[in-house]
């Protein structure tokens, strides 16, 4: 039975984890990038920002929201993990 619930267990953290990829995704692409796109110099936005150094292109807008994401999601992880952290019942007292 332990095994068992060890399986839903992790397809629980597998799904929760995609589910929350989603949302950090979605947040920065449709609340964080559109604050920013004035400062972008193409009309697509961030997301397809290049530099140009004679005829080869470095894409540096996946590189930058990418980044985005990472920070906001530690920035909720350090405000959320204490809560956790608070909650979750150490072992021995159960």
């Amino acid at each position: 039975m332990a095994a068992e619930s060890q399986v839903l267990t992790f397809a629980l953290a597998i799904y929760v984890g995609l589910t929350l990829t989603s949302f950090f995704n979605s947040l920065s692409r449709d609340i964080v990038l559109p604050l920013l796109s004035p400062l972008a110099s193409t009309e697509a936005g961030i997301a397809k920002l290049y530099i140009q150094f004679g005829n080869s292109k470095i894409n540096i807008g996946d590189v930058i929201v990418n980044t985005i994401n990472l920070v906001v999601l530690f920035a909720v992880i350090s405000f959320v993990l204490p809560y956790i952290r608070e909650y979750i019942p150490t072992a021995g007292r159960r």
